[in-house]
């Protein structure tokens, strides 16, 4: 089974600006800040299980390490045709202020992941006062043309949107913890993240994932559960989840086959999983497709 984490460089790939007209992306997650704006048609997304409808002029944003998807639903009458959108992905160290004292957009990015309340979708209402699509299609010119300077005015272009992300979220009455965030869980030589999705169809030890990053259980426990809103066993089950939905949506396999491939223990321990999670059966969820 295919893992779901996907591969950024950040040295010398920091930034990407391109276009798609695909309705299904599979569940992955990756380290970079991702945002995708919808032009035409529909898409439907999922952001760490939760499902949202985008119709054109909508925006939304996945987090770095939220797994996400686009979900190969039938189109509306209203929407016929294929949709069309535009996509920018970077590394959240990109992003820089002129002013000294000024708040640092990387660190809010990160709060806004970390709690609860910034909101993954923004809608064309929210939008419609931001040229947002402007800045998406220069971000794709200069990315396409690499003229000089061009990395520097995509940094700027993003630097851009993402204020008026923050904006949009402030006057929806968010407001940013002080708490400090940092992330415990990676080194460079181990991510507790990129284990678990590799090693997700295996029986994992939360015991052994705490002992891997010098933790000792109950502090590594409390702390997976702060960081991440699931606890460790929930977050591992969430994988598997989602590693399962791809063979459930788009193969005939069996639930016998689908729940030993992805680490459950038989199919009635995936059925009760899978429910638990998603809240209908799995035969509903592949039904939904047809």
């Amino acid at each position: 089974m295919d893992d779901l984490f996907e591969e950024s460089d950040s040295l010398n790939a920091p930034f990407q600006a391109f276009s798609g007209d695909w309705k299904y992306v599979k569940p992955h997650w990756h380290y970079f800040t991702e945002m995708v704006y919808l032009v035409s048609g529909v898409l439907y997304a999922e952001v760490d299980g939760k499902q949202f409808t985008m119709n054109p002029g909508d925006m939304i944003i996945f987090h770095p390490k939220q797994i996400h998807a686009f979900l190969d639903y039938p189109v509306k009458e209203e929407y016929p045709d294929k949709p069309f959108f535009y996509v920018i992905k970077f590394d959240d160290m990109i992003l820089s202020n002129t002013t000294p004292g000024s708040p640092k957009l990387p660190k809010l990015l990160d709060k806004a992941n970390s709690d609860a309340g910034a909101t993954n979708l923004l809608t064309a209402r929210d939008l419609r006062f931001n040229p947002v699509k402007m800045y998406f299609e220069y971000c794709m010119w200069e990315t396409k043309n690499r003229q000089f300077g061009y990395d520097i005015k995509v940094a700027s272009m993003i630097s851009l949107i993402i204020t008026e992300i923050i904006r949009i979220w402030l006057r929806h009455g968010f407001q940013f913890s002080t708490k400090t965030t940092f992330d415990q869980f990676s080194t460079k030589d181990f991510s507790v993240l990129e284990y678990i999705d590799k090693h997700s169809s295996e029986n994992i030890s939360v015991e052994d994932l705490a002992s891997k990053c010098g933790m000792c259980y109950s502090n590594f426990a409390k702390q997976f559960k702060a960081q991440f809103g699931k606890t460790c066993k929930e977050y591992i089950e969430f994988i598997r989840i989602c590693k399962a939905d791809t063979l459930l949506l788009y193969t005939d396999k069996t639930l016998d086959y689908i729940s030993q491939e992805t680490g459950f223990t038989d199919a009635s321990h995936f059925i009760r999983t899978y429910k638990k999670v998603r809240g209908i059966t799995p035969k509903q969820r592949r039904n939904s497709q047809i």
